[in-house]
């Protein structure tokens, strides 16, 4: 398999360069590595398998300022055994990408496959109705600027990320306004159920070398509340309310993970002054239960960044490595 890096720390921002390796081992992650982050995934009986690829106008956008002086440029990886490429400092869902000419996207993801989710299953099936024509959506609202979706923040070693050169283990959290982002369920292109906000965690281990084999990558949300959307017809308010009948019976929340990322060839763009890396989403939607304590912890972990909404998003471009999650 053939990958492509893309250095934005040498001031090669447009510069390509091809490497080869082999194919990926499929490896486990040890949540108990991380220090900074205590959210954890959910495991679930109910879940949507999530994929989007950029070939399908689908997928996410990892993007950055071009120029290397600006604030939103992004911060260079620090850790054991990471490359030094660096972390974009915006991640969005494909529809919110600033590049040009503009995608078009109207989502991340299709649900692939149903696990659970009696209800909705049901509905579908009843209507001869496929589970791709749902969608899972994120980013900035279609009203708002570029850079009103999560970002990095103040880019602070020990804030916004946690890394040392001594550990092959990094975390970040991409943070954002909570009035200025959305998460949503869809069908066909109308938004029928939304999430409410949460952090959405990364966390890499670059594993035991410098080659990319090696590397895993696993992202996830808090589990958040769903909410029907308003003005669906009668067909769209049914399914809305069949998928929240089984989020009810799963534990009443919701939970989004990235699951497993290979990525691609390189899909990178310009546009709007910003270098932009369209990306592959694999992961999941999981009905799951949402624990009492979360916003409490979430105030004592993150009260210095809750005035900002803090929320991170998956979206690196270190060693434009194969990203395994589970």
């Amino acid at each position: 398999m053939r990958k492509h890096h893309i250095s934005i720390f040498l001031g090669l921002s447009t510069s390509v360069a091809v490497v080869a390796h082999l194919p990926v081992q499929a490896a486990t992650f040890n949540f108990d590595q991380l220090q900074y982050i205590a959210s954890r995934p959910i495991d679930s009986a109910y879940k949507l398998d999530l994929l989007g690829s950029p070939s399908a106008n689908q997928g996410y956008s990892a993007f950055f300022n071009l120029n290397p002086s600006a604030p939103d440029f992004g911060h260079r990886d620090i850790s054991l055994n990471a490359s030094g490429n660096g972390a974009p400092y915006y991640t969005t869902g494909r529809q919110g990408s600033p590049e040009v000419p503009p995608s078009g996207a109207t989502r991340t993801a299709d649900v692939t496959q149903i696990a659970g989710f009696p209800s909705l299953s049901s509905y579908l099936t009843s209507n001869g109705i496929a589970s791709s024509n749902l969608g899972f959506g994120f980013g900035q609202k279609s009203d708002l600027g570029f850079t009103n979706t999560w970002n990095l923040g103040e880019d602070k070693l020990g804030q916004d990320w946690f890394a040392s050169p001594t550990s092959n283990i990094e975390e970040r959290i991409y943070k954002a306004n909570s009035d200025d982002v959305e998460l949503f369920l869809s069908y066909g292109t109308n938004k029928i159920v939304s999430f409410g906000y949460s952090n959405i965690y990364s966390a890499l281990d670059y594993g035991a070398t410098t080659q990319l084999a090696d590397d895993i990558d696993v992202a996830y949300t808090d589990p958040m509340k769903a909410t029907k959307a308003t003005a669906l017809d009668p067909f769209a308010d049914g399914l809305a309310e069949a998928f929240l009948q089984d989020i009810a019976a799963g534990g009443g929340g919701v939970q989004v993970v990235i699951e497993d990322n290979v990525v691609d060839d390189s899909n990178f763009v310009t546009g709007n002054g910003f270098g932009v890396i369209n990306l592959r989403f694999i992961g999941s939607l999981r009905a799951v239960a949402i624990p009492e304590s979360s916003s409490v912890l979430g105030l004592l972990m993150f009260g210095a960044l809750g005035a900002l909404g803090a929320l991170g998003a998956v979206s690196r471009l270190k060693k434009r490595k194969t990203r395994i999650g589970r």
